[in-house]
Protein backbone atom coordinates (compact mmCIF):
# COMPACT_ATOMS: atom_id res chain seq x y z
CA UNK A 1 0.00 0.00 0.00
CA UNK A 2 1.41 3.41 -0.96
CA UNK A 3 0.25 6.96 -0.36
CA UNK A 4 1.82 10.32 -1.05
CA UNK A 5 2.10 13.55 0.94
CA UNK A 6 3.32 17.04 0.03
CA UNK A 7 3.12 20.33 1.91
CA UNK A 8 5.30 23.36 2.73
CA UNK A 9 6.10 23.92 6.39
CA UNK A 10 9.12 25.20 8.37
CA UNK A 11 8.70 23.66 11.83
CA UNK A 12 12.01 23.29 13.68
CA UNK A 13 12.63 21.24 16.80
CA UNK A 14 15.67 22.46 18.71
CA UNK A 15 16.34 20.75 22.02
CA UNK A 16 15.82 17.25 23.52
CA UNK A 17 13.02 17.94 25.98
CA UNK A 18 11.47 20.87 24.12
CA UNK A 19 11.58 18.96 20.87
CA UNK A 20 9.52 16.00 22.01
CA UNK A 21 7.02 18.03 24.02
CA UNK A 22 6.47 20.39 21.09
CA UNK A 23 5.96 17.71 18.49
CA UNK A 24 3.43 15.92 20.65
CA UNK A 25 1.57 19.18 21.07
CA UNK A 26 1.57 19.64 17.30
CA UNK A 27 0.26 16.13 16.78
CA UNK A 28 -2.83 16.89 18.83
CA UNK A 29 -2.43 13.73 20.90
CA UNK A 30 -5.30 13.91 23.35
CA UNK A 31 -6.78 11.15 25.44
CA UNK A 32 -10.09 13.00 25.27
CA UNK A 33 -10.23 13.10 21.47
CA UNK A 34 -8.19 10.19 20.12
CA UNK A 35 -7.82 10.02 16.35
CA UNK A 36 -9.28 6.91 14.71
CA UNK A 37 -6.53 4.40 13.90
CA UNK A 38 -6.33 3.13 10.33
CA UNK A 39 -5.92 -0.55 9.48
CA UNK A 40 -2.19 0.12 9.44
CA UNK A 41 0.11 2.24 11.60
CA UNK A 42 1.74 4.29 8.84
CA UNK A 43 -0.93 6.93 8.17
CA UNK A 44 0.48 10.43 8.62
CA UNK A 45 -2.16 13.11 9.08
CA UNK A 46 -1.94 16.58 7.54
CA UNK A 47 -1.11 18.50 9.65
CA UNK A 48 0.69 16.44 12.27
CA UNK A 49 3.96 16.29 14.14
CA UNK A 50 4.92 13.05 12.39
CA UNK A 51 4.43 14.65 8.99
CA UNK A 52 6.55 17.68 9.81
CA UNK A 53 9.27 15.50 11.30
CA UNK A 54 9.37 13.19 8.28
CA UNK A 55 9.68 16.11 5.87
CA UNK A 56 12.55 17.58 7.83
CA UNK A 57 14.34 14.25 8.34
CA UNK A 58 14.07 13.36 4.64
CA UNK A 59 14.81 16.95 3.57
CA UNK A 60 11.93 16.73 1.13
CA UNK A 61 8.61 18.57 0.79
CA UNK A 62 6.83 15.39 -0.25
CA UNK A 63 7.04 11.69 0.52
CA UNK A 64 5.46 8.37 -0.37
CA UNK A 65 4.18 6.06 2.37
CA UNK A 66 4.78 2.33 1.93
CA UNK A 67 2.82 0.04 4.25
CA UNK A 68 4.81 -3.11 4.96
CA UNK A 69 2.32 -4.68 7.39
CA UNK A 70 -1.26 -4.00 8.40
CA UNK A 71 -1.95 -3.50 12.09
CA UNK A 72 -3.57 -6.94 12.31
CA UNK A 73 -0.64 -8.67 10.62
CA UNK A 74 1.92 -6.81 12.71
CA UNK A 75 0.27 -7.50 16.07
CA UNK A 76 -0.29 -11.16 15.15
CA UNK A 77 3.38 -11.49 14.20
CA UNK A 78 4.59 -9.84 17.42
CA UNK A 79 2.28 -11.94 19.58
CA UNK A 80 3.51 -15.15 17.93
CA UNK A 81 7.14 -14.03 18.19
CA UNK A 82 6.66 -13.41 21.91
CA UNK A 83 5.22 -16.89 22.42
CA UNK A 84 8.17 -18.52 20.65
CA UNK A 85 10.91 -16.10 21.70
CA UNK A 86 14.29 -17.84 21.86
CA UNK A 87 15.99 -17.91 25.25
CA UNK A 88 18.54 -15.10 25.57
CA UNK A 89 18.16 -13.88 22.01
CA UNK A 90 16.10 -11.32 20.14
CA UNK A 91 13.39 -12.14 17.61
CA UNK A 92 13.61 -11.31 13.92
CA UNK A 93 12.65 -7.73 13.11
CA UNK A 94 9.37 -6.92 11.40
CA UNK A 95 9.25 -3.87 9.13
CA UNK A 96 5.93 -2.04 9.24
CA UNK A 97 6.38 1.39 7.58
CA UNK A 98 8.68 2.93 4.99
CA UNK A 99 8.63 6.58 3.95
CA UNK A 100 10.28 7.51 0.65
CA UNK A 101 11.03 11.11 -0.34
CA UNK A 102 9.59 12.46 -3.58
CA UNK A 103 11.05 12.64 -6.08
CA UNK A 104 12.96 9.36 -5.64
CA UNK A 105 15.98 9.78 -3.42
CA UNK A 106 18.34 12.32 -4.88
CA UNK A 107 21.47 13.86 -3.45
CA UNK A 108 21.15 14.58 0.29
CA UNK A 109 17.77 12.80 0.56
CA UNK A 110 16.87 10.16 3.12
CA UNK A 111 14.29 7.43 3.37
CA UNK A 112 12.86 6.25 6.70
CA UNK A 113 12.07 2.65 7.65
CA UNK A 114 10.47 1.47 10.89
CA UNK A 115 11.16 -2.02 12.30
CA UNK A 116 10.08 -3.69 15.53
CA UNK A 117 11.11 -6.81 17.46
CA UNK A 118 11.25 -8.30 20.96
CA UNK A 119 14.47 -8.45 22.94
CA UNK A 120 15.07 -10.20 26.28
CA UNK A 121 15.44 -8.04 29.38
CA UNK A 122 19.04 -6.84 29.65
CA UNK A 123 19.84 -7.69 26.02
CA UNK A 124 22.90 -5.73 24.87
CA UNK A 125 24.02 -4.73 21.40
CA UNK A 126 26.94 -2.47 20.67
CA UNK A 127 25.44 0.85 19.52
CA UNK A 128 26.75 2.66 16.45
CA UNK A 129 29.85 4.74 17.06
CA UNK A 130 27.96 8.02 16.64
CA UNK A 131 25.04 7.00 18.90
CA UNK A 132 23.99 9.12 21.89
CA UNK A 133 22.12 7.22 24.65
CA UNK A 134 18.94 8.71 26.09
CA UNK A 135 16.03 7.97 28.41
CA UNK A 136 12.47 9.15 27.68
CA UNK A 137 10.03 8.42 30.50
CA UNK A 138 9.78 4.62 30.53
CA UNK A 139 11.75 4.18 27.31
CA UNK A 140 15.50 4.02 26.76
CA UNK A 141 17.56 4.00 23.60
CA UNK A 142 20.22 5.62 21.51
CA UNK A 143 20.14 7.86 18.47
CA UNK A 144 22.77 8.64 15.86
CA UNK A 145 23.16 10.06 12.38
CA UNK A 146 21.55 7.12 10.56
CA UNK A 147 19.21 5.53 13.09
CA UNK A 148 17.35 5.62 16.40
CA UNK A 149 16.68 2.60 18.62
CA UNK A 150 14.02 2.83 21.34
CA UNK A 151 13.27 0.06 23.85
CA UNK A 152 10.29 -0.05 26.20
CA UNK A 153 8.52 -2.55 28.45
CA UNK A 154 5.11 -3.66 27.20
CA UNK A 155 2.93 -5.58 29.66
CA UNK A 156 0.79 -7.70 27.35
CA UNK A 157 -2.69 -8.84 28.38
CA UNK A 158 -3.83 -12.39 29.11
CA UNK A 159 -1.59 -15.37 28.42
CA UNK A 160 1.17 -13.16 27.02
CA UNK A 161 1.71 -11.25 30.27
CA UNK A 162 4.30 -13.69 31.66
CA UNK A 163 6.52 -13.82 28.55
CA UNK A 164 6.21 -10.05 28.08
CA UNK A 165 7.56 -9.54 31.64
CA UNK A 166 10.83 -11.07 30.42
CA UNK A 167 11.11 -8.97 27.25
CA UNK A 168 11.25 -5.43 25.94
CA UNK A 169 9.75 -4.06 22.75
CA UNK A 170 12.45 -2.62 20.49
CA UNK A 171 11.64 -0.22 17.65
CA UNK A 172 14.35 0.89 15.24
CA UNK A 173 13.99 3.85 12.91
CA UNK A 174 16.55 3.66 10.09
CA UNK A 175 17.40 6.74 8.06
CA UNK A 176 18.94 5.54 4.80
CA UNK A 177 21.48 8.01 3.47
CA UNK A 178 21.99 8.16 -0.30
CA UNK A 179 25.25 10.04 0.29
CA UNK A 180 27.06 10.49 3.62
CA UNK A 181 25.92 13.52 5.61
CA UNK A 182 28.58 15.72 7.15
CA UNK A 183 26.25 18.44 8.41
CA UNK A 184 24.21 16.59 11.06
CA UNK A 185 23.51 18.70 14.16
CA UNK A 186 21.79 17.91 17.46
CA UNK A 187 18.48 19.25 16.13
CA UNK A 188 18.52 16.54 13.42
CA UNK A 189 19.00 13.83 16.03
CA UNK A 190 16.25 15.37 18.17
CA UNK A 191 13.81 15.06 15.28
CA UNK A 192 14.80 11.45 14.67
CA UNK A 193 14.28 10.63 18.35
CA UNK A 194 10.90 12.38 18.34
CA UNK A 195 9.71 10.39 15.34
CA UNK A 196 10.86 7.09 16.84
CA UNK A 197 8.98 7.87 20.08
CA UNK A 198 5.73 8.71 18.27
CA UNK A 199 5.89 5.63 16.03
CA UNK A 200 6.70 3.36 18.98
CA UNK A 201 3.66 4.77 20.77
CA UNK A 202 1.52 3.57 17.85
CA UNK A 203 2.90 0.05 18.19
CA UNK A 204 2.32 -0.09 21.97
CA UNK A 205 -1.26 1.13 21.49
CA UNK A 206 -1.91 -1.48 18.78
CA UNK A 207 -0.56 -4.26 21.01
CA UNK A 208 -2.64 -3.05 23.96
CA UNK A 209 0.27 -2.73 26.39
CA UNK A 210 -1.52 -2.55 29.74
CA UNK A 211 1.17 -0.42 31.39
CA UNK A 212 0.68 2.27 28.67
CA UNK A 213 4.40 3.05 28.71
CA UNK A 214 4.36 5.98 26.27
CA UNK A 215 1.07 7.62 27.25
CA UNK A 216 2.77 10.63 28.86
CA UNK A 217 4.37 13.48 27.01
CA UNK A 218 8.04 12.53 26.91
CA UNK A 219 10.75 14.06 29.04
CA UNK A 220 14.02 13.16 27.38
CA UNK A 221 17.41 13.17 29.07
CA UNK A 222 20.66 12.44 27.24
CA UNK A 223 22.84 9.96 29.14
CA UNK A 224 26.60 9.78 29.33
CA UNK A 225 28.15 7.42 26.81
CA UNK A 226 29.16 4.15 28.49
Amino acid sequence: MRTSSRRDDGTTVKRWSAALVCVLALSGCSSENPEPRADHLCTVADPSAERDLLRQIMRSDGFETQVNKTTRNLTARLEEDLRSMPSGDETDSAGFCTYIPEPEPAKDHLRVRMDVRWQPQGFKKRPPQDAVPFVANEAVGETGDTGTLLRVRCEMPGELRVPSDKAVLSVEASYGVSVPHTDMVQGDRDRQTSLAYLMTRRVTEALGCENKPLAKAPVVKPLSTP
